[in-house]
């Protein structure tokens, strides 16, 4: 009897744990990107994406994805692109690019994470690293796979 109740309270224990949350980043973390026009067919859109896999793109124009579109990424791809911010030194990075250069689009990346956010304006001589977390981020806004479009997208205040 005595190892019956055992038996019972480890089963009920092992039964009543939360498994672990396969995203490392919390809800209220997010990464955003919004590529504003230039005068030729740049795309023009705005992503973000949270800490758990929440994405959100709104395609304005020169894109194939025109108005609200939801995606959600898996813990994997979320983790990932979270920890590419970080690694990349994105806190060290100067807070605008930009030249006497006309006719480029403006691209302005945010990572928010915990107490810490930082917007950066890129519209030209942004460094490698930049480049690249926005090439990241491009590839998963711009593809087309995962997309639900919706009528309606409340994007959660900063």
């Amino acid at each position: 009897m005595k190892n019956l109740c055992l038996l019972i309270f480890i089963a009920s224990s092992i039964c009543s744990c939360k498994p672990a949350d396969p995203y490392h980043y919390e809800g209220s973390s997010y990464i955003e990107m919004k590529k504003d026009p230039c005068f030729g067919f740049c795309p023009v859109y705005s992503f973000r994406v949270d800490g758990k896999g929440n994405a959100i793109f709104t395609g304005e124009r020169n894109v194939s994805k025109e108005g609200n579109w939801l995606r959600q990424l898996d813990a994997v791809e979320t983790n990932q692109l979270f920890e590419s911010f970080k690694n990349a030194g994105f806190w060290e990075l100067e807070n605008e690019y930009t030249s006497q250069v006309t006719d480029l689009p403006t691209t302005w990346v945010t990572f928010h994470l915990g107490e810490m956010s930082k917007t950066i304006k890129d519209y030209y001589g942004a460094p490698e690293n930049l480049k690249v977390l926005e090439k990241l981020v491009e590839s998963i806004a711009e593809t087309n796979e995962g997309w639900k479009q919706s009528d309606s997208i409340e994007v959660p205040k900063e």
